[in-house]
């Protein structure tokens, strides 16, 4: 017989968690979503999720992917102040052969904070009858042979299931509670990045014409970055960005000297114009790890993984959401296919699809901090991407050409006519 899709439970509560939750209440009588870190009434911000304070954004794939999934949450985004816009007219970049060109691109980035973007999600999912958000901190899978039925919460509370999703994020134990039960550690790939940064939020900043400013750090020598970005309840975030174990200062004067030393004035002038608000947040230890469930030669039938559980990406490069929303819809479409034999070893492969252009994109950049562990092929697209950077303050047509990439709208080798040609007179990054 097969198994019934009576009962699914979804691993952290967080944007992939949601989404997950919300697919599976198309199928499922019932979806128990398990959070181990309550929102703050007041911030709206999770204990568990250091990330929150910091710049958030969705790439275009990732806002049409919301929306395919959550009709109309575009507009309601809009109305709850958050900022869409062209990316190359509401963003200035500066590369280090100079500002890239302003004008409009044809490719869209929405921009809030995490608190808003989960809060507005999280009221959709619960409005679902057939979906309760739970609180409590899941310490391990409940097995009968080779198949999970359910989980079991620190406070020994199990919750029955004939589907568990891990949506755990970077703390994922998913590994560990695989093998205990006897399948075996998957692959894992990890690229080097240090990345450190530091966020505070500025009120009542002077109208400006963007959007985002950035500075942003490039492996192996610029490891000293930030940005500003403007939200909702007209504040700004300014973040300093730290590369290769770099470190950026929280207190004031060293945030503001921090902030001074980069090349890009946007970051002082909202510091020095702007209202500080709260304290200045950090998130550090960030590097781009990757599980390779799809390769595992034995897989519970069951168990799903996706989001930062599966492949945590360097945030610097902005992919973590929208990918979450690709698996989402990727789960989506496998929904039908549930609860055939092999369900679950399709979604890890389709999961796996997803995640090969942003981690080819972040780490082909990333391995650039440790020269030693670079190979040929490796350094010949490091330099490639050099040249890229030297023209791109000077030829629009490869700037939005890069800018697609970024936003997973084309693949790299559309750029390897600006990679063979460097562009003279400028310098490499």
């Amino acid at each position: 017989m097969r198994p019934p899709a009576e009962r699914a439970v979804v691993i952290g509560g967080g944007f992939a968690g949601l989404l997950a939750a919300h697919v599976l209440g198309d199928t499922f009588t019932r979806v128990t979503v398990i959070e181990r870190d309550p929102r703050s009434n007041t911030t709206g911000r999770r204990r568990g999720a250091p990330q929150t304070p910091h710049p958030h954004g969705l790439l275009q794939r990732g806002v049409t992917t919301l929306e395919t999934l959550f009709p109309g949450v575009r507009d309601e985004l809009h109305d709850l102040g958050a900022h869409e816009f062209d990316f190359g007219q509401g963003t200035r970049v500066l590369f280090p052969a100079g500002w890239a060109p302003v004008g409009a691109t044809g490719v869209r980035h929405l921009a809030c904070s995490r608190a808003l973007l989960e809060g507005t999600l999280r009221e959709r999912v619960a409005e679902r009858p057939s979906v309760e958000l739970v609180d409590g901190v899941v310490d391990a899978l409940v097995w009968a042979g080779s198949r999970a039925t359910g989980v079991r919460d620190s406070a020994g509370r199990t919750f029955p299931a004939d589907l568990v999703v891990d949506a755990s994020g970077r703390t994922t134990a998913l590994v560990d509670w695989l093998v205990g039960a006897g399948f075996p550690a998957p692959p894992v790939t990890r690229v080097h990045a240090g990345l450190s940064y530091v966020t505070r939020g500025f009120h009542d900043v002077p109208p400006s014409d963007w959007h985002m400013s950035v500075e942003p750090t490039y492996a192996p020598t610029i490891r000293r970055g930030g940005l500003v970005q403007l939200v909702e309840g007209q504040q700004a975030l300014v973040t300093l960005i730290g590369a290769d174990g770099t470190r950026p200062p929280h207190d004031d004067h060293g945030f503001r000297d921090y902030a001074s030393g980069l090349r890009n004035p946007h970051l002082t002038e909202t510091i020095t114009t702007g209202r500080a608000v709260g304290r200045a947040c950090r998130y550090g230890g960030l590097d781009n790890r990757w599980y390779g469930y799809h390769r595992t030669p034995r897989w519970p039938d069951n168990v799903i993984a996706l989001g930062d559980s599966v492949a945590a990406l360097n945030p610097i490069y902005g992919h973590g959401m929208t990918v979450a929303a690709l698996e989402a819809l990727a789960l989506r479409r496998l929904m039908r296919r549930y609860p055939q034999p092999g369900f679950s070893r399709a979604f890890q492969r389709e999961a796996a699809d997803t995640i090969r252009l942003p981690w080819l994109l972040a780490a082909l950049s990333d391995v650039a901090w440790r020269p030693d562990h670079r190979s040929w092929a490796v350094h010949t697209a490091n330099r490639a991407l050099r040249r890229i950077l030297s023209r791109v303050p000077t030829c629009p047509d490869t700037y939005r050409e890069l800018v697609a990439v970024q936003n997973l709208l084309a693949h790299p080798l559309i750029l390897a006519p600006s990679a063979l040609t460097r562009q003279r007179g400028a310098p490499e990054a």
